[in-house]
């Protein structure tokens, strides 16, 4: 854990709110005053007596750091600056996280070549951005990153993102039911899912991949597609901070009355807020191997002696 988390976290637990909040910005101090946030930290603390940090992540100088109790029914989501100070802190009751979701029946590819930044992700409570609620949570946000950082300082506007008008494909064969084009790669309250494609899958799936480039889009609605052919490029419509995708399983093609599913991917590929995901992680165990460095073939082949040892002596 990040040292400036055990900090904090240490200074939430024994209820020093105070200092706590003379660490946040302005712009944070300006949503309640310190009267109100220690009454409502002293009661969102109340009955914890430890926190567990279940995910930590890095992007763009911030750092984002998720705490729950250990029935994961109170969730504490802080944001720290470049500086360590508090950005945002954000305290979720809830018993959500009881609710499930059957996982998809097919499985599926990623949405796009080479290497992203899984920037939210719906699978763990806390770490999705777009709804909090189960029915609309289990989906993905991707972003195109080097060294944390999503776009090129060098460059000005969308040419210095690194997503920008990056190629987005098919996860899984099918047939497109429907797209929406022609909306401005700009912040639109109205669209907020923006530019997107809806693919209507076997078992009656459907994958929504969202805020594409204007114009952008290479198939038409009653198309059929195969797995990895191109839809479109990566752009920045509807509601989104900056070019990412969005991706989401559903069981309806309504995304306001749909149910989104829980992603089965392909392979070794499990994609957590936070982390890199690519596409050789779809491939099987001779790829994965091949994939290793040193370090990570080494710590196989030590757990995989007592598995052989038990079967030849067992």
């Amino acid at each position: 854990m990040h040292h400036q988390n055990k900090k904090f976290i240490h200074l939430f637990k024994d209820g020093q709110f105070d200092d706590i909040y003379h660490q946040m910005t302005d712009s944070c101090k300006s949503h309640c005053s310190m009267a109100m946030f220690h009454h409502e930290a002293s009661s969102f603390h109340h009955g914890i007596r430890r926190y567990r940090l279940l995910n930590e992540m890095m992007l763009n100088g911030n750092r984002y750091a998720l705490w729950s109790d250990f029935r994961k029914e109170k969730l504490l989501s802080v944001q720290f600056n470049r500086v360590n100070q508090v950005e945002s802190i954000q305290m979720t009751v809830t018993s959500s996280s009881k609710e499930t979701n059957p996982f998809t029946k097919n499985k599926y590819h990623l949405p796009f070549k080479e290497q992203w930044f899984v920037v939210s992700e719906g699978t763990t409570l806390g770490m999705y951005h777009h709804g909090p609620t189960r029915k609309k949570r289990d989906g993905y946000d991707f972003l195109k990153t080097q060294e944390q950082q999503p776009y090129n300082r060098r460059k000005i506007g969308m040419d210095g993102s690194y997503a920008f008008g990056e190629r987005v494909i098919a996860p899984l064969h099918g047939t497109i039911h429907q797209v929406v084009d022609g909306l401005s790669d700009e912040l639109d309250a109205d669209h907020p899912f923006g530019n997107h494609v809806i693919i209507q899958h076997a078992n009656d799936e459907y994958c929504l991949l969202a805020h594409l480039e204007n114009g952008s889009i290479a198939v038409n609605v009653g198309d059929t597609v195969k797995t990895k052919q191109l839809i479109g490029r990566c752009g920045r419509s509807g509601i989104t901070p900056e070019p990412r995708l969005h991706m989401r399983v559903m069981n309806h093609p309504d995304v306001d009355s749909a149910t989104a599913l829980p992603i089965r991917w392909k392979g070794r590929l499990r994609p957590v807020r936070g982390k890199v995901v690519t596409s050789r992680e779809e491939e099987g165990w001779s790829y994965g191997i091949a994939a290793l460095d040193f370090s990570e073939l080494l710590l196989y082949i030590v757990q995989a002696i007592p598995r052989l040892f038990f079967r030849f002596f067992g």
